[in-house]
C-alpha cells in the first residue's frame, strides 16, 4: 500500500491504533541523556515520547520509564580504560 511518498506494509497498524497487549518502554530520556548530541532534535523526541505515553495511558496501557545506569552485572568485570592501550 502506498500513501503519498510513504510506503506502508500491509501488516502494519496506524499510529492512531494501539494493540491491547502493548506496553510503551521509554528508555533514557532523563536530562543527562537528552543533553547529549542526537540524530534527531531532542525536543521532538521528547514530545513524541510524551504523545505516545499519553495515548497509552488514555487506553489504560502500561508505560514503563527506564533509566539505564552503568553496565549489566557480569557482562564486563574489567574496569573501563580512559584511552591508552588495553591489556
Amino acid at each position: 500500500m502506498r500513501r503519498g511518498n510513504i510506503q506502508q506494509k500491509e501488516n502494519t497498524m496506524a499510529v492512531t491504533m494501539l494493540d491491547p497487549k502493548s506496553a510503551l518502554l521509554v528508555v533514557d530520556l532523563q536530562k543527562g541523556i537528552v543533553s547529549l548530541p542526537a540524530a534527531h532534535p531532542v525536543a521532538d523526541v521528547v514530545a513524541n515520547a510524551r504523545m505516545l505515553a499519553d495515548a497509552f495511558r488514555n487506553h489504560g496501557l502500561p508505560v514503563v520509564l527506564i533509566n539505564v545506569a552503568g553496565i549489566a552485572p557480569g557482562r564486563n568485570e574489567q574496569p573501563r580504560h580512559a584511552g591508552g592501550q588495553l591489556p
